[in-house]
């Protein structure tokens, strides 16, 4: 009896010892194959490489790694030392919601894996122990995001960077709007009123003529970093294709690419349909200003010279209705000025169009003109900009998701 007692205490300790370290070492296994799959899924080559993961439209199904697969995270769980034999299993998966963590609004924004590994017992067995035995981890990564508050910020220095004139009724619903001049009168409202949830300057503001801000702005703040400072710039492709200003007719349908001396919708011409993806707009303007024009998933990136640059024109009759990309590097841009552009040619979004904007116009070095009456209320935009002007009124509803605009911060963390 004593025997078969140290038996069975040597088997436990022998064994509870092996498993002890298995369990290490798959959790260390399944740890650094979430982090690696995070990664690539948050920089978006697991859907660029040659072994693509994580793509599709969500729920997306689990899948097991084979032993020589060249997916990333199950390359990662091998050289760990997990998923080179049949002894054990790499799952990855796609969880849309991880507790007690607030993620991104990005189409992927967990990942998990889990690892397996069946081992042999040794001496339990004599106990009548079972013959082989089962360790598990699982290890979950996520993408985590903070929308911001504010549905307008403006980047300029020097007077009067914000102004609301002329009798302009200025709505940002459920936003908050930043300005980030230090001058005594970074922001100027005169016989206007601005309402946004919030108003923050870093200098201070005038009002005349029954002017008003509501609330009363809060002065001396931080000024807010531009939220898409380090946004890549996109390089002019030849002009063979488009050399000058393109004018398309009713029921074009225009594709990503470059256009040199800009595109000009007007005489009437309807139906004009933008394909998904990139416009660089190269000299000249993007002008829409009559008939019906529309594009899903679009980005205008504008620029040129100093001397060729147009900027954006929307105005008089024209019915414009374009939303940003949803994801990729240019999620919720919809309007990019190239940053080196210093020109007096402001980006105008008149009232007297019917626009229908969703994302961002992000012009940096240049004024935005914007006037949209309540024809944007329902679309969530954004305006980033060196300048801006109100001369009649305007409603921006505030993006609460960042989707849509591409306002919010993500980074990765291992969650669990």
């Amino acid at each position: 009896m004593m025997s078969l007692l140290l038996i069975g205490v040597l088997g436990f300790a022998i064994d509870g010892g092996q498993m002890y370290a298995q369990q290490q070492m798959a959790q260390a296994a399944a740890d650094a194959a979430a982090q690696a799959g995070i990664m690539s899924i948050f920089r978006g080559t697991n859907s660029t490489s040659t072994y693509t993961f994580g793509t599709g439209t969500p729920p997306i199904a689990s899948y097991v790694c084979t032993t020589s697969d060249g997916r990333t995270p199950c390359v990662y769980a091998r050289q760990n030392g997990f998923g080179g034999t049949a002894s054990d299993t790499v799952t990855l998966s796609y969880p849309s919601s991880i507790a007690g963590a607030t993620l991104s609004s990005v189409t992927v924004p967990a990942f998990e894996v889990t690892v397996q590994r069946t081992l042999n017992t040794g001496l339990i067995q004599f106990l009548g122990g079972p013959a082989t035995t089962t360790i598990t981890a699982k290890a979950i990564t996520g993408i985590a995001g903070s929308v911001s508050p504010y549905s307008m910020i403006v980047l300029g220095s020097g007077a009067n960077t914000f102004q609301a004139l002329d009798g302009a009724t200025v709505t940002v619903s459920g936003g908050e709007i930043a300005i980030n001049s230090n001058n005594s009168d970074a922001a100027t409202v005169t016989s206007s009123t601005v309402t946004a949830s919030a108003i923050n300057i870093t200098g201070n503001y005038q009002t005349s003529n029954g002017g008003k801000f509501t609330p009363s702005p809060t002065t001396g703040t931080t000024a807010v970093a531009d939220p898409f400072g380090s946004l890549p710039a996109l390089t002019p492709a030849s002009c063979a294709t488009h050399p000058t200003t393109y004018y398309p007719t009713t029921g074009t349908t225009l594709t990503p690419g470059t256009y040199c001396g800009g595109i000009t919708v007007d005489n009437g011409a309807t139906n004009i349909t933008f394909s998904a993806g990139n416009y660089i707009i190269d000299g000249g303007y993007l002008t829409f200003s009559s008939g019906t024009s529309s594009g899903s998933g679009v980005m205008f990136y504008l620029t040129g010279t100093n001397a060729t640059y147009g900027s954006v024109v929307i105005n008089n009759s024209a019915t414009v209705t374009l939303s940003a990309p949803t994801s990729g590097t240019y999620q919720g841009i919809l309007f990019y000025q190239n940053r080196s552009i210093t020109s007096s040619n402001a980006a105008t979004f008149d009232g007297g169009a019917a626009m229908k904007l969703t994302g961002t116009l992000y012009f940096p070095t240049t004024e935005v003109i914007y006037e949209n009456g309540a024809s944007g209320v329902s679309f969530a935009t954004a305006v980033v900009a060196d300048t801006v002007l109100f001369t009649s009124d305007a409603n921006i509803k505030h993006d609460s998701t960042g989707a849509s605009t591409g306002m919010f911060t993500s980074s990765v963390a291992l969650m669990q």
